[in-house]
């Protein structure tokens, strides 16, 4: 059987598929971790992927590609499993005092887990096929193989929007995780003050020595580092506070949750890992003093922000996104993985949130990232070369974005700006790839607009000569945090990241356009990063699917 898309597929293919997909969806059923307390077994269930993360890790592996990628997948995992416990498990909850780790728990955390992770992959591939991203074949009654792109350049550019860059055999991100590869040596005596306090409490648990000294040195740290890595104008609201103020919400949840993960991992060295301790569970009300405390924000400011980070408030889809884990019915009582927030790209996070949850604020703040764009590329891109924009053109034609000359080598470079946001799930690829598609248009129209009048911008000073007197003319679109596959080579689509790398560096614009141009800024198969393929199953249904794999490293998800 040949592989096709849904709008491709026979009507028997669509039902028996869907069929599958029904089945699959009854996975939790008899599952021993659901027959206790609903709270009881969602702190479990995040125990359990801590777990799995530090044991899969080694200390050299924290911080590089391999912990991101783990983190990235459990996140996912952690949330399907809190879904399993929250709408299956017993209504009643328990004490946070009853949260114990025990042999049997742990064996029926072992098995949610086993179920949850494959399911959380049925939960991509399915609604990808769906959304036409998958073509899918049937090989018996109950096993699909789904098939990743409809070209080479689609794949290549799908592992390009998953970090992947040539010649890098490693995750790439527009945020670094907020580990902690170096330490000051007042930071090192802060962990150790808090070592030597600790006191053991149990088999698996334990309480650590003084940690306001050591959290404010941490605060600090993170809010130099969040600083450094500002995307957005920081005065955007994203609500009722704006992201300069999330910001410093941020740093303050950073040291408290890197403070205790480094310490957890010290405890461990010399001593049995403390699995009780792992998840930090406090009161909601000792969260908001918490990190009203380290953030310098007022508590009433930090109630308005930590709903948009608690998961469940919303369909939010992992908790990378929204750390925050409700262990209560009226969420009073919260609990966090502190790898989740740790490898988090916390901006882009809460500008999703916001886009969900408030979705006319979130068109607002969209209204500026063309200027910021541009604003950026005009402090990178250094004479001789000229940078312009935007520019009006008239009624009826849209506004030309950018414009970058070069009359040393004649050439002239015409572009329209795009900040997608990046799409998080399979339903959110069409309407991303449908702006992608818009600037095409918009450049097309753009250009037979100025090739009917070649002078009109050099007549209005814009430019310093009529089109026809350039060497190269290039129009374009320049794409930050999207691409989608295009082989129209009168209107190409650029990753913002290479454009501006490349227009800020040394080559002069017709290497610069002919490297643009011919897409090796994108990684390859088979040398950069390859497929395997993989079967997952759960309740009965088996699944084989290609995962994108860097090539020392692990697989990547959507």
């Amino acid at each position: 059987m040949v592989a096709k898309t849904k709008a491709e597929s026979p009507q028997h293919v669509v039902e028996t598929i869907e069929r599958l997909e029904r089945q699959s969806d009854a996975c939790c059923t008899g599952l021993g971790l659901l027959g206790h307390a609903w709270n009881y077994a969602a702190w479990l269930s995040l125990t359990e992927c801590v777990r799995r993360i530090e044991t899969n890790l080694t200390p050299n592996e924290y911080g590089g590609s391999k912990h991101k990628i783990l983190v990235m997948n459990l996140a996912r995992v952690a949330g399907q499993l809190w879904r399993f416990a929250h709408d299956h498990g017993r209504p009643r909850q328990c004490a946070p005092s009853a949260f114990r780790w025990f042999p049997r728990v742990a064996r029926e955390s072992a098995l949610a887990f086993d179920v949850a992770w494959p399911y959380s992959q049925f939960c991509l591939h399915f609604p990808g096929w769906h959304r036409g991203l998958y073509a899918a074949e049937i090989e018996d009654a109950n096993t699909i193989r789904f098939h990743i792109g409809s070209s080479q350049l689609a794949r290549r550019v799908s592992a390009y929007g998953k970090g992947i860059r040539p010649g890098e055999l490693s995750l790439v991100t527009s945020e670094e995780p907020q580990q902690l590869p170096s330490l000051s040596r007042a930071l090192i005596e802060a962990f150790e003050e808090a070592i030597r306090g600790a006191e053991g409490r149990g088999l698996f648990s334990v309480r650590f020595g003084p940690l306001g000294r050591l959290r404010s040195l941490l605060a600090e740290m993170y809010s130099e580092r969040l600083s450094n890595r500002l995307r957005r104008y920081p005065s955007i609201s994203v609500g009722d506070y704006s992201l300069e103020q999330f910001r410093a919400f941020y740093s303050g949840l950073l040291a408290v949750v890197g403070a205790h993960e480094h310490l957890c991992f010290l405890w461990a060295r010399s001593r049995s890992r403390p699995l009780e301790s792992l998840v930090l569970v406090y009161p909601r009300v000792k969260w908001n003093e918490l990190i009203s405390e380290y953030s310098g924000l007022a508590v009433s400011c930090i109630e308005h922000i930590l709903p948009d980070l608690t998961f469940g408030a919303f369909a939010s889809q992992d908790l990378q996104m929204t750390p925050f884990v409700p262990l209560a019915d009226d969420s009073s009582l919260l609990g966090v993985v502190p790898h989740f927030p740790l490898q988090s790209n916390s901006e882009e996070n809460i500008l999703r949130v916001c886009s969900y949850r408030r979705p006319n604020v979130y068109s607002q703040t969209s209204l500026t990232k063309e200027a910021e764009m541009r604003d950026r590329l005009k402090s990178a891109v250094k004479p001789p070369r000229l940078v312009c924009g935007p520019l009006n053109l008239g009624k009826g034609v849209p506004d030309l974005d950018l414009v970058i000359e070069d009359l040393a080598s004649g050439t002239l470079l015409l572009a329209e700006l795009k900040w997608p946001r990046k799409p998080y799930a399979p339903r959110e690829f069409p309407e991303r790839d449908k702006e992608l598609r818009k600037g095409i248009a918009q450049i097309r129209a753009v250009r037979s607009f100025l090739s009917a009048g070649p002078g009109f911008l050099a007549d209005r000073g814009y430019v310093r000569r009529p089109l026809t007197d350039y060497a190269l003319v290039q129009y374009c679109v320049v794409s930050r945090d999207h691409l989608i596959e295009t082989q129209d080579e009168e209107y190409p689509v650029y990753s913002y990241d290479v454009f501006e790398n490349e227009m800020s560096g040394p080559k002069d614009m017709p290497s610069i356009l002919a490297f643009l141009n011919s897409m090796d800024w994108l990684p390859r198969e088979d040398e950069d990063f390859t497929f395997q393929w993989t079967a997952d199953k759960v309740a009965g249904v088996t699944v084989f699917s290609e995962l994108f794999l860097l090539k020392s490293h692990g697989a990547l998800t959507m």
